[in-house]
């Protein structure tokens, strides 16, 4: 399968690529033909190994070509996992495609406001999404040329009828490596949407140099290598899903075992099944398996590791599985991290070779050792962080202050330069491993021709999380004293990651000196009998 992209990388260069290398199309080649024979993934029911995975990306390559989408090109991607979902990733980047990594859950305003950012006349998606966009604003539909379906739907008839319907399988072509085209680490070849606090969510525009740092840095705080099988349930729209539950296996050559999504009653017997030696989770997880009844499957399994989560004692004696952590956000990627065998219990870890870093306080001095403050960072390298946030010039700005990047979060650094997480900023809502903006919450619900006004605010749960709080203004008036049907109308326009908790009617919101609503104030507040909690609501 010679071409102009054959490169080969040993697995020392993997560890720390060089900027230069860090680009899709050499490493893709060199995975394909050096693992061909190894099977790649698999979902339990089908599998692919490298050489048949490389077949259908570079089939479907041919097809994006023949559909106008060439280098530059945003395409949102718009599904939960599936080994379809991945073919339609890798396809995209070998093309040379802007992807945005889109949450399939989203609807109403929140979605909207997503897609507008993107403005394509490309999307990938399953049939379920397509139901959403029938309902969002009709001249977002509009704009939209080609809804290509990642999934095989049942509904011939409508497809037939809707000229902008299409189906993955049909995009299918001869295998031509000329349709597959060069890129640089300087090119921006996706986006990854977070979460602000006091806007809406903003779009980071990752270019290739940062995209496979996060893969790289993985591979050294696993250790990862060709034996080992990597169970990933994680969505695929989020980086800890794709850059670190698919892209590191990929780049090595070890299989990977895909789950549609995660279920803490079944997680450690599918594990066992699967005969995952590493598997990924989110900081809330370790707590929901914790609190299940035991079973034969607990250490009954060949894991080894479990990724992105804190250290707890308990954990790794019930399920014989060391617990690996790092630090690291959308906007710059793993900063902090202990490579595999020399973790200090309770640390993050160390700063990465490519980076500064520096603990603040608020005026943007530097603290002295053992203080908390702010984590800012800066890199040493051209292209490892995001460019900006699509079409949000004021927040590209203010997120870099006095040369470093403000991160929001906060921590300490011991005397041997390992960094202790400390809190972050509380105005975020992290809620079942997701960030969540206050924001979109409550420019969905002002909309509710009751409330006249609302505020979105954590409240504390288990192991660092949150549960949302709404505190809506004035008294309740005609459904809105009825939680069960107000969650009902709040079910059609949120993601239930979104819908909150707690419910609160307040006659006037506390102020800051400078006249702005005091969200610390009402984070401080402690539940009270005017305080609904909707799951206790019958």
């Amino acid at each position: 399968m010679a071409n102009h992209f054959d490169a080969s990388f040993e697995i020392a260069e993997l560890r720390n690529l060089p900027l230069e290398q860090r680009t899709f199309p050499p490493l893709f080649f060199n995975s394909i033909q050096k693992n061909a024979a190894q099977i790649f993934i698999t979902d339990g029911s089908k599998q692919y190994t490298y050489a048949q995975f490389g077949q259908q990306v570079l089939s479907l390559v041919h097809g994006l070509a023949t559909l106008g989408i060439d280098k530059g090109t945003l395409v949102p991607l718009i599904a939960g996992n599936s080994i379809e979902y991945v073919i339609t990733w890798f396809a995209l980047h070998l093309r040379g495609a802007q992807i945005a990594f889109v949450n399939p859950t989203l609807k109403g305003r929140v979605f909207e406001q997503v897609l507008m950012s993107c403005k394509s006349k490309y999307a990938f998606i399953t049939m379920e999404v397509h139901h959403q966009l029938q309902k969002i604003d009709p001249s977002i539909y509009d704009y939209f040329e080609h809804l290509i379906l990642i999934e095989h739907a049942d509904q011939a008839q409508q497809i037939q009828e809707n000229p902008k319907l299409k189906i993955i399988d049909d995009l299918y072509q001869e295998v031509n490596h000329q349709f597959v085209l060069q890129s640089h680490f300087s090119d921006v070849q996706s986006i990854f949407f977070t979460s602000g606090s006091t806007g809406p969510s903003k779009a980071v525009m990752m270019p290739n140099g940062h995209f496979f740092a996060n893969p790289c840095s993985f591979i050294r705080i696993t250790d990862l290598s060709q034996k080992d099988i990597m169970y990933n349930s994680l969505p695929l729209f989020h980086g800890i899903g794709s850059r670190q539950g698919v892209l590191p296996a990929f780049m090595i050559g070890c299989q990977v075992y895909l789950e549609k999504k995660f279920s803490a009653s079944q997680f450690w017997q599918s594990v066992a099944n699967s005969h995952a030696t590493i598997a990924l989770l989110t900081p809330s997880m370790p707590a929901i398996l914790k609190s299940k009844v035991e079973t034969p499957y607990d250490s009954n399994h060949q894991l080894r590791a479990v990724y992105n989560v804190l250290f707890d004692e308990d954990f790794e004696k019930r399920f014989r599985v060391q617990m690996l952590s790092s630090f690291a956000i959308t906007e710059i990627g793993v900063v902090i991290y202990t490579p595999y065998g020399q973790r200090k219990l309770g640390s993050m870890g160390k700063c990465h070779e490519d980076w500064d870093l520096a603990i603040v306080d608020e005026h943007g001095n530097i603290v002295q050792s053992g203080q908390e403050g702010q984590l800012v960072c800066r890199p040493k390298k051209p292209y490892i962080m995001m460019t900006e946030y699509l079409n949000m010039p004021e927040a590209t700005v203010s997120a870099v202050r006095h040369l470093w990047y403000q991160t929001s979060d906060f921590m300490r650094q011991d005397e041997e330069g390992y960094f202790y997480f400390a809190g972050r900023d509380k105005d975020r809502i992290r809620r079942r491993g997701e960030n969540i903006s206050p924001f979109e919450i409550e420019t969905e619900i002002r909309t509710h021709p009751d409330v006249a006004d609302c505020v979105a605010v954590g409240y504390p749960a288990a192991d660092g999380e949150d549960e949302i709080r709404i505190y809506i203004l004035g008294a309740p008036k005609k459904d809105l004293s009825d939680i069960k049907i107000f969650k009902e109308w709040l079910s059609t326009r949120l993601p239930t990651s979104m819908i909150p908790r707690y419910y609160e009617y307040i006659e006037q919101f506390p102020l800051t000196n400078t006249e702005k609503i005091d969200r610390k104030a009402l984070r401080t507040l402690e539940l009270s009998e005017r305080s609904w909690d909707s799951q206790n609501t019958q």
